[in-house]
């Protein structure tokens, strides 16, 4: 799988798993306190959604960074 096709995947996932919280949220907000478990849930789905995004837009970033710094080592090799 390529750089942009698992970072597209990642966003939709991400997206998929907010969309989760933000019902499991609205669902079970009349009781808000710690002990109302569909809220509790609903919370880290949301919290887990925007780590999974973050990684969405990081990791590629990282890979290209990774990749430029191999072919600037390679150049600096000498033949």
């Amino acid at each position: 799988m390529k750089n942009r096709e698992m970072a597209r995947m990642l966003k939709w996932v991400a997206l998929m798993v907010i969309g989760v919280g933000i019902l499991c949220c609205m669902f079970n907000l009349a009781e808000f306190n710690d002990r109302n478990l569909g809220l509790m849930v609903g919370i880290g789905f949301l919290v887990g959604g925007s780590q999974i995004m973050l990684f969405g837009v990081i990791a590629p970033l990282m890979q290209k960074n990774q990749e430029s710094s191999e072919s600037v080592q390679t150049a600096k090799e000498p033949v």
